[in-house]
């Protein structure tokens, strides 16, 4: 079954869509799995919770740990990220859409990768072998959204967010969306129901299962 990859910058509207998406399959008698990921997981989330507690770990670029890796530690901890990640992916996506359930992905690898690449402050991981690794899975996924809005929309519905840093993670995920040639949803002027409508016929283009027609149908 398939794995609909739903990514984006905080504030694009990914959640919003993804429940109503798996509300609306739901609702035409699909098997849905609602899944998330992003960063810091299993390992990295303990490990993590460890060292924010070391003055030489205090800083912002974790905003949940409130940590800051140190310059001659980041390729280990974006191993230590990646290696973490591999379980979640594995039970959260790839089992359930291998034992008939359609996997809708609020957050999925693009989101690791450009979590990865923030939190580090390292803008070339991208390049590194566990972000092409990333991205080449995310690039298998049966549908691969982007969903995004202008800068000053997401500064609006993000507020009290750093400006440069949601323009960093905008510019970021621009780049991933290229990467893996995802399709763009622009939700700056789209109501909910607008936006679910242009997932659905964007599922329909590009031939994820039949059914599809049927529930856009059922709108």
């Amino acid at each position: 079954m398939p794995i609909i990859c739903l990514f984006g910058p905080d504030g694009s509207g990914k959640s919003t869509l993804a429940q109503i998406l798996a509300k609306r399959l739901n609702n035409n008698d699909f098997r849905v799995k609602l899944s998330w990921m992003r960063g810091t997981h299993t390992l990295a989330s303990l490990t993590a919770q460890l060292l924010s507690k070391f003055p030489a770990f205090k800083g912002s670029d974790n905003p949940y740990y409130k940590m800051t890796i140190p310059r001659n530690l980041k390729r280990l901890w974006q191993f230590i990220e990646f290696a973490s990640s591999l379980p979640i992916i594995l039970f959260k996506f790839i089992l359930p859409s291998t034992l008939d359930s359609w996997v809708i992905a609020e957050r999925y690898a693009p989101d690791f990768v450009a979590w990865v690449s923030l939190t580090t402050s390292d803008q070339d991981y991208l390049e590194s072998v566990e972000a092409k690794f990333m991205l080449a899975l995310s690039s298998r996924a049966n549908a691969k959204i982007y969903v995004t809005a202008s800068l000053g929309e997401l500064l609006k519905r993000r507020e009290g967010v750093n400006p440069a840093y949601m323009g960093d993670q905008l510019k970021l995920y621009d780049k991933i969306a290229l990467a893996i040639s995802a399709k763009r949803l622009d939700t700056t002027r789209e109501s909910v129901n607008k936006s679910l409508e242009e997932i659905l016929v964007l599922l329909d283009m590009q031939q994820t299962p039949t059914k599809v027609q049927c529930v856009a149908g059922a709108a």
